[in-house]
């Protein structure tokens, strides 16, 4: 029922807007950050611009996660700290769109837990269950019928899933994937799933105005059977954004997006492997460097523990 209302809320809302200029390069390629899921193929929004020619993003994220979980006969443990870089690659040749993802990952103890936890204090937020965790360690573990299914208490660090798309440009706003990600990555070093997963994907972006546009996308990824979660993956997972962004000025632009996918874990009650549903909260800004934009957002869990507690990003992207 969660899936089909979030997969029509998102058609409908795309589907009654007229489409205008569309190509104001709105949008951000996030997605949930969960350590465990991380070598998951979810595709994210990409920001296309609406010349021929090359787009070269450079995007970091900072993951702070402290949570407990159990359900039945599940268990989880996610106290980490996660760090991914991403290179990313577009071009565009009139209505071909092309795509290159290069990722990098890292998992550290909470270097950010002292930091996290004084600004709870300071504005008297609850601070869940990282009073119940040691400070500055990394501890995931996930345990279901008694067995260890995934477990990581070292920090790791390595090349991550490279992920290639080709798109092309169905109308004036809307755009059409296929992508696949190859296991570049090691189930050793917590970046891989070794095993390669396929997605498709549809995107829409509308101009409603000079200063206002809406962008969406609504795609489905097929995850391959291997790696630290071999045997528990759900055969497909569902995947939506949408998002606004508005002009303040000629250089600032603020962004707000949703990003929402279905279970990841079949047959989990673990709130942190169900739906998720987060917010990104982004401000850009356009002319801070020539030809460069600068991205700067955080994300925050609507759905509280199905996603990390918060993240932070930054996104620096070229166009020439």
């Amino acid at each position: 029922m969660k899936q089909t209302s979030a997969i029509a809320l998102l058609t409908g809302m795309l589907a009654f807007t007229s489409s205008h200029a569309a190509n104001t390069a709105a949008g951000l390629a996030t997605r949930d950050l969960n350590p465990v899921l991380q070598p998951i193929y979810i595709p994210a929004y990409t920001p296309f611009g609406s010349s021929n020619g090359w787009r070269i993003d450079h995007s970091v994220y900072v993951t702070n996660t402290s949570q407990l979980e159990n359900a039945g006969d599940e268990y989880l443990a996610l106290d980490v700290e996660n760090y991914r870089y991403e290179l990313g690659f577009r071009y565009r040749r009139d209505n071909w769109l092309g795509q290159v993802n290069v990722p990098f990952i890292a998992n550290r103890g909470g270097e950010l837990d002292g930091a996290i936890d004084s600004f709870h204090d300071l504005f008297g937020l609850p601070d869940g269950d990282r009073k119940d965790l040691p400070k500055n360690d990394i501890n995931v573990e996930y345990i279901r019928d008694g067995k260890v299914e995934y477990s990581q208490d070292k920090s790791s660090s390595g090349l991550a899933d490279i992920s290639l798309a080709l798109g092309y440009q169905l109308t004036e706003g809307t755009r059409y994937f296929v992508g696949i990600e190859l296991p570049t990555g090691s189930e050793s070093d917590y970046s891989g799933n070794e095993a390669i997963d396929y997605a498709t994907w549809l995107t829409h972006e509308t101009l409603i105005n000079a200063e206002l546009s809406i962008y969406g996308l609504l795609g489905v990824s097929f995850p391959g059977d291997d790696g630290n979660l071999q045997g528990l993956l759900v055969d497909e997972i569902w995947v939506a954004q949408l998002g606004t962004q508005y002009f303040f000025n000629d250089g600032i632009a603020g962004t707000v997006q949703l990003d929402w996918h279905s279970q990841v874990i079949d047959d989990s009650d673990l709130t942190a492997f169900g739906d998720s549903l987060q917010i990104q909260l982004g401000l850009g800004f356009l002319k801070l460097f020539d030809n460069h934009r600068l991205d700067l957002f955080f994300s925050e869990d609507i759905k509280v523990e199905s996603a990390p507690d918060i993240t932070f990003g930054l996104r620096l992207a070229r166009e020439f």
